[in-house]
């Protein structure tokens, strides 16, 4: 007797596409401790390449354990900024900043939103880098 069981299952699998997950968050856990992070690990910066900007390794806190993330090399963004990562001390210990873009340039909202109200039937480039950006 075990058709009413597997039934059920192929129902359950057909019918799970209709239920979402839930959000994630788009903002970093803020994580502040009160010991402060090993020092830094000597790492060699490599020389300035074009279009790209350099990220330093940084001690992430990983599941109550500090973890080396090693450096690397992100994409230039027009009109934004690479906010390095590391370490800040703050009145209650240390608190973990994410590295990460920041918008320095009203226009790059501006264009955002023109892009958007545009429909001059202009065909959309193909951009391969697009998921990494």
């Amino acid at each position: 007797m075990k058709h009413p069981l597997s039934i059920a299952a192929i129902i359950a699998g057909r019918f799970s596409n209709f239920i979402s997950s839930p959000p994630k968050e788009s903002e970093e856990i803020n994580v502040i401790l009160k010991n402060a992070p090993p020092p830094s690990k000597d790492e060699i910066t490599p020389s300035p390449r074009a279009g790209m900007v350099w990220s330093p390794g940084f001690w992430n806190y990983v599941g109550g354990w500090y973890v080396w993330e090693a450096g690397h090399w992100e994409l230039d963004r027009q009109d934004q900024q690479y906010q390095k990562p590391g370490w800040q001390k703050v009145i209650h210990g240390w608190k973990l900043q994410h590295g990460g873009w920041r918008v320095t340039s009203v226009n790059f909202i501006k264009s955002g939103l023109t892009v958007k109200g545009q429909d001059d039937g202009v065909e959309a480039r193909y951009d391969p880098l697009a998921a990494f950006r």
